[in-house]
């Protein structure tokens, strides 16, 4: 057992005996100091933050770990374009080439850097929204100036709540359905990055994936985020398949590709993510009947063999195309395998869907 899946499992476990209890006493204690760090970071930021000049929409989370920032982003963007804003994306660009510099991945018309120099899910961004500016750098000030020169005059703020040195008209708050509160803790005995207080800064809640959970978990967050934030409205969402697109044209920014015409086709699953038996449902909601699969850690880096392995492995399973994450899809840029595969790769492109209307997310913008 690595150490993350511990550190997870005493996370989940309230009442641990033994030797776990005097692990989680000291996450508990590490908690504290986290705690009060966080609280001494945030009122020295909060307190010298810059005005961007133009409108700022935070999209971010109170948990670490993902809860669908990305594709909230890219609905974001394309609903203020179709209203006629022209929004910028910025982002941190974790790990990127250009995290400490900063940059621009795209200038809306095209895209000016490597996947490498971006990071995975600025790049994404930039491919999936040809028409808007992405940046990104550790310093989104001078990143939002740059946004600004480029046309901006609206700036969505990737993963932005726990940045406090950029003042911002909306804090848009999203919350996985399937662990909303992050074990009740904060980091590093769980998965709180501020206390639930924090919450109240919020202007709207998103509960993502909410299709995985029973109808009376959402009322029951609902009725938790009332408690925590009054009079803050609550939506929900759900990821769902929108395309499966070649991989060439996808690479190439053109996502075209019809679900319908792939119902029924037998699919090799690859996937690098942190849950791939979701991917395997997903590719089964998109009309995909999976026949194998080839699941890597999170954030594996793809190599020329793996790719020649999967192309191999999808032959002898009577796969008719190889089907990868978006995610993945960007970590293959650079490999020449893929276009020599005999099996065709396809991206099954996942959108931000709202069951309950798209109302009070347009009202986050609409007097901005």
């Amino acid at each position: 057992m690595s150490l993350e899946s511990y550190v997870t499992g005493l996370m989940k476990n309230p009442h641990p005996s033994g030797k776990d209890r005097l692990a989680l006493s000291i996450l508990e204690s590490l908690e504290g100091i986290y705690l009060s760090q966080v609280t001494k970071k945030q009122k020295n930021a909060s307190s010298h933050a810059l005005d961007a000049g133009i409108p700022v929409i935070s999209v971010g989370n109170i948990t670490a770990g993902g809860t669908g920032k990305t594709p909230c982003i890219i609905r974001l963007a394309e609903l203020l374009t179709a209203a006629g804003r022209h929004p910028a994306v910025i982002s941190r660009g974790y790990r990127s080439g250009l995290e400490k510099q900063g940059g621009i991945v795209s200038d809306g018309k095209e895209i000016l850097v490597s996947q490498k120099m971006a990071g995975d899910e600025p790049y994404m961004m930039a491919l999936k929204l040809p028409k808007v500016p992405v940046l990104v750098g550790k310093d989104r000030i001078i990143s939002a100036e740059r946004a600004k020169r480029l046309g901006a005059d609206l700036l969505l703020l990737d993963d932005g709540f726990q940045y406090w040195k950029l003042k911002r008209e909306r804090d848009i708050i999203l919350l996985d359905a399937t662990n909303p509160f992050g074990y009740e803790h904060a980091l590093p005995r769980g998965l709180l990055r501020e206390p639930l207080s924090a919450l109240k800064r919020a202007s709207l809640f998103i509960i993502t994936k909410s299709d995985q959970a029973e109808p009376s978990k959402i009322e029951e967050i609902k009725n938790r985020l009332t408690k925590l934030a009054p009079g803050i409205p609550v939506t929900t969402s759900c990821h769902s398949p929108a395309k499966a697109v070649h991989y060439d044209d996808w690479k190439g920014r053109i996502h075209e590709g019809s679900l319908s015409e792939m119902k029924g086709k037998r699919a090799y699953l690859m996937s690098g993510i942190g849950n791939p038996a979701a991917f395997g449902e997903t590719a089964k909601e998109a009309g995909f009947i999976p026949v194998g699969e080839m699941a890597f850690d999170d954030h594996h880096a793809y190599t020329e063999e793996d790719i020649r392995k999967c192309d191999s492995e999808a032959a002898l399973s009577g796969a008719d195309c190889v089907l990868i994450t978006e995610k993945d899809a960007v970590k293959m840029m650079k490999l020449s395998s893929i276009h020599e595969s005999e099996i065709p790769f396809y991206v099954l492109e996942i959108e931000m869907t709202f069951p309950e209307g798209l109302e009070l997310l347009k009202q986050q913008w609409e007097d901005l």
